[in-house]
């Protein structure tokens, strides 16, 4: 019976989907699981490149078991390919990750574990990074400190990965904003709901192959970080604070 699925929205990520799901495999096996136990959830999330090609190309494979996917055929966000994802999910405990080899799906059953071990109603177990340079660092802790001031939320690393929960939580996401913003109404939800988040270590590794959409250009970091700010008010004035 499907235990476990962990989402990963991929954009323009086609040299890294080999890798991604068979790193995933040995993870899941790693901590005990068989494909009929645990399933990587793959969006495709309106790439540019070749991404499709080698997800066909994949499901001729012996990895074809260990995941199914979701074709979002014009991107439409970050945020928007990740709740398509969840709401695509059918396990009861589901968790979504980055696709750019910087986050290791070791992690995601560490946190897996993390969450069943945890034996007091609601849960969320996510990840603190470490490895990271001083701008990520710097844009980082502002994020935290508005989110804190603005919503009373008080919890590091809000876009930290990866982020693993019952999947109950998922039917409370439908006004989920479609940009990079989704990390924080997904703890926002949480922790209104009265979901106590836990966190774990991981590393955070420079990238393998490609650039962040966000973080390349200090035109992208500032852009990203008003419209978080602006979010965050937004969601105070409409919902209230935590």
């Amino acid at each position: 019976m499907l235990e476990f699925q962990l989402v990963l929205p991929c954009y323009n990520e086609s040299k890294s989907l080999r890798v991604l799901v068979e790193r995933a495999r040995n993870a899941a096996i790693e901590a005990g699981y068989d494909s009929s136990r645990f399933k990587l959830l793959l969006v495709e999330n309106g790439s540019l490149d070749d991404s499709s090609r080698v997800l066909e190309e994949l499901e001729k494979t012996d990895l074809a078991s260990w995941f199914t996917k979701v074709i979002i055929t014009k991107n439409q966000g970050y945020g928007y390919g990740v709740l398509e994802g969840l709401k695509a999910t059918e396990a009861p405990v589901v968790g979504w990750s980055h696709a750019d080899q910087q986050c290791d799906p070791k992690d995601a059953f560490i946190a897996l574990r993390k969450l069943k071990d945890h034996k007091e109603g609601k849960c969320l177990v996510k990840g603190v990074r470490s490895g990271r340079n001083w701008k990520d660092k710097w844009v980082t802790h502002v994020f935290e400190l508005l989110a804190r001031v603005i919503l009373g939320i008080k919890t590091k690393e809000l876009n930290a990965q990866p982020k693993v929960f019952h999947r109950s939580l998922v039917d409370s996401l439908s006004a989920a904003p479609r940009n990079f913003a989704f990390d924080l109404y997904v703890l926002y939800c949480a922790i209104k709901s009265h979901y106590r988040v836990l966190t774990i270590p991981v590393l955070f590794p420079p990238r393998v192959h490609g650039v962040s959409n966000w973080a390349s250009t200090f035109l992208g970091r500032y852009k990203t970080i008003l419209g978080m700010v602006q979010y965050m008010f937004q969601l105070s004035r409409t919902q209230g604070r935590v």
